[in-house]
């Protein structure tokens, strides 16, 4: 095990760490449990799985949003954590391919902000109680998140 930290950061420093993510390619949209959205970013490699049965396909950074989210067009929603499956799982897997044009945190609760290629944008946008739930797991093997409303840079896992 690492001994790494959580410690907050602000926002100039979210888009410092996350610099590295632009211009990255959406190697493998995916659905998760729910309307979790995934976004494994370049190249893919196998990794195995916890239970020990095959393998997955990890990115080199992920970005996952757990609920509440939708892909914006220049003057409408695309889709979102709310449409009908068929609509989601269409529209996920047209992200692939795409690249990440700039990432940012927007709000007074941190809430995640894609922009995309092909004139798309990602957004979460926390809908019930709590926090807003979205994760950004980095190159190197570290992650920002948000609690208590606070951005929060994890070093335990990285490499």
């Amino acid at each position: 095990m690492s001994s790494g930290t959580t410690e907050p950061i602000t926002s100039a420093e979210f888009t410092e760490l996350t610099h590295s993510l632009v211009g990255l390619k959406i190697s493998r949209p995916w659905r998760g449990y729910g309307s979790a959205i995934f976004m494994e970013l370049g190249r893919l490699r196998r990794k195995p799985r916890p239970s020990g049965k095959g393998y997955f396909l990890k990115g080199r950074a992920t970005v996952m949003i757990q609920w509440s989210w939708r892909v914006e067009r220049k003057r409408s929603i695309a889709f979102g954590s709310w449409s009908g499956e068929r609509k989601i799982n269409n529209g996920i897997a047209s992200l692939k391919n795409r690249f990440l044009e700039e990432i940012l945190i927007e709000g007074r609760l941190p809430e995640l902000y894609l922009t995309l290629s092909g004139n798309l944008w990602l957004h979460s946008f926390a809908t019930a109680e709590g926090q807003p739930e979205w994760t950004v797991f980095l190159l190197d093997g570290s992650w920002i998140t948000v609690d208590r409303g606070v951005l929060f840079y994890d070093t335990r896992n990285v490499k």
